[in-house]
C-alpha cells in the first residue's frame, strides 16, 4: 500500500488532527487536499497542546514533507502564526512544506462579507466561522479570485482592483459598511509573496514523484463529510468536499491513486454551529458529554452539541467515501457511562423503521434506540485491544459490525501514545 486517505464521518471534531499526526509518522508525505482555517486541528505531544488550522497536522513528524494543495484555500495571517509558533518550538517546517500556485487566497473582503451575510439571515443563521472560506471558493468559482501563483504577477494589481471593486460595491450599498482599501492589501500580498516564495511549487507533480518512488502518501481532510456542501446536511455546510470525491481534484491527479480509506468516527456525536441533529441529547447525559469530552471547538471555542452515535448516518458517509476500515476516538469519554445509547434507525409515521437516511433528508422520522450497557472502568491506559475492558471491545465490535467494515484503529486519550492499533491496519 502506497496511499491513504483520512476523512471524518461525522461534522467534524473527531479528532482528525491526533489520527492524522499519529498516521503521519507512517507516510513520507502528507497533503492538506481541501477547506480552510475553518477546520481546527488539535494536536497533543508530550503534553503540549497545538491547533493548527492551515498547515498540514502532520508537520510535528521531522521526517514528513507536508503540502497544502489547490482545493484549499489560504489565509496568509493564520499561516504565518502557525509559522512563528513552530519557529518558537524549534520546529523545521519550511524544508518540509510545499504550497500550490493554484491555491486560492482568502482577503479581507471574504472575511467581512462571510460575518455580514450570515448576520443576515437572522434567526436563520448558517453559523460561519466568519473566517472567509465561502466567499473565497465563491470567487474562486466565478473565474476572478487571487491564486498564490499571481502574488509574483505583475498583473496581480489589475486582478485586485477587479475583484475589490466588486466587492466593495456590495459592502457598501447592500450592507452600508465602509469598504476595504486596495493599497493595503496589495502591500500586503507582496510580503506575503517573497515570505512564502520559496515554498511554492507543484503539488500534483509532488505527489506523483512521492508514489512513482515506492513513498507512501497521506491525503489529510479538514472538515467532516456530513458538512460536505454537495452531499452534507445543505445550508448547514461548509464551502467544500471534505471528503474523498475531491482528492482527484483538490491535488490534481487521478482517483486511482487513493489505495485505501480510514474513517474517523467519534464513540459519540457533536456538532458545532445550526443545523440538524437527530441524535443530539439536549438533557443531562448530552452536558455530562460536552464536560467529559471538553467539546469546544478548535476554531472557535463554541460549544459543540453532543449526542449518540447515529448508525444510519455512519454508513452513509461510509458508502460515499468508499471507506475500508474504521477509527474511533475519544472512546475514554464514556468510561464512567453506565448506558450508552445508539441510534439504529428511524421510525417512520406508519410505524416502519428506515435503517438507511441522509443528511439532507428533512424528515428522517424519530431515531430508535439500543441502549448498551457501560464498561464504567477507565480506557486511558489501554494500549492492544485485550487490554480493553470487556464490554469496550464489545461496544467497539458491534459498532464495526453493524456499519460493516473493519475497525483499524482506537483513541483512549489526547497524546500520540494512546492509540490502539488492529492488527489488520494495513499501514
Amino acid at each position: 500500500m502506497k496511499s491513504l486517505a483520512l476523512v471524518g464521518l461525522q461534522w467534524g471534531d473527531e479528532g482528525k488532527g491526533k489520527l492524522v499526526d499519529w498516521i503521519s509518522a507512517r507516510f513520507d508525505l502528507a497533503i492538506r487536499y481541501q477547506g480552510g482555517p475553518n477546520a481546527g486541528h488539535t494536536v497533543w505531544v508530550n503534553g503540549a497542546k497545538w491547533v493548527f488550522h492551515q498547515m498540514p497536522a502532520g508537520v510535528l513528524n521531522p521526517n514528513i514533507h507536508v503540502a497544502i494543495a489547490a482545493g484549499c484555500v489560504l489565509h496568509p495571517q493564520t499561516l504565518f502564526e502557525e509559522w512563528e509558533k513552530l519557529d518558537a518550538a524549534g520546529v523545521d517546517y519550511q524544508s518540509r512544506t510545499t504550497i500550490d500556485p493554484r491555491t486560492h487566497i482568502i482577503l479581507p473582503h471574504h472575511r467581512l462579507l462571510d460575518k455580514l451575510r450570515d448576520e443576515a439571515r437572522g434567526k436563520h443563521k448558517i453559523g460561519t466561522t466568519a473566517r472567509g472560506i465561502g466567499p473565497c471558493y465563491q470567487d474562486k468559482y466565478s473565474r476572478c479570485g487571487i491564486r498564490v501563483g499571481d502574488l509574483f504577477s505583475s498583473s496581480l494589481p489589475g486582478k485586485l482592483d477587479i475583484i475589490i471593486n466588486y466587492h466593495n460595491a456590495i459592502i457598501e450599498k447592500i450592507y452600508g459598511k465602509q469598504g476595504i482599501g486596495k493599497s493595503r492589501i496589495l502591500n500586503d500580498l507582496q510580503a506575503t509573496a517573497e515570505r512564502i516564495r520559496p515554498l511554492v511549487g507543484d503539488v500534483s507533480v509532488l505527489v506523483n514523484t512521492y508514489l512513482e518512488q515506492g513513498r507512501k502518501v497521506l491525503f489529510e481532510g479538514a472538515q467532516g463529510v456530513l458538512l460536505d456542501v454537495d452531499h452534507g446536511s445543505y445550508p448547514y455546510v461548509t464551502s467544500s468536499n471534505p471528503g474523498t470525491t475531491s482528492i482527484p481534484t483538490g491535488v490534481g491527479i487521478s482517483p486511482k491513486v487513493v489505495d485505501k480509506v480510514i474513517g474517523l468516527t467519534k464513540a459519540y456525536a457533536t456538532r458545532v454551529g445550526a443545523g440538524p441533529f437527530p441524535t443530539e441529547d439536549e438533557g443531562e447525559m448530552g452536558c455530562k458529554l460536552q464536560e467529559l469530552g471538553n467539546e469546544f471547538g478548535a476554531a472557535t471555542g463554541r460549544r459543540r452539541r453532543c449526542g449518540w452515535l447515529d448508525l444510519p448516518l455512519l454508513r452513509y458517509v461510509i458508502a460515499l467515501n468508499g471507506v475500508d476500515g474504521l477509527a474511533i476516538t475519544k472512546l475514554d469519554v464514556l468510561d464512567s457511562f453506565d448506558r450508552l445509547k445508539v441510534c439504529t434507525g428511524y421510525k417512520q409515521l406508519d410505524g416502519s423503521i428506515r435503517t438507511e437516511i441522509t443528511p439532507h433528508d428533512e424528515s428522517p422520522g424519530e431515531p430508535v434506540y439500543e441502549e448498551i450497557e457501560g464498561w464504567q472502568a477507565s480506557t486511558a491506559d489501554a494500549r492492544t485491544f485485550e487490554e480493553l475492558p470487556e464490554r469496550a471491545q464489545a461496544y467497539l465490535e458491534w459498532i464495526s459490525k453493524q456499519v460493516g467494515i473493519p475497525l483499524w484503529a482506537v483513541s483512549v486519550g489526547q497524546e500520540r501514545t494512546a492509540t490502539i492499533t488492529m492488527p489488520d491496519f494495513p499501514f
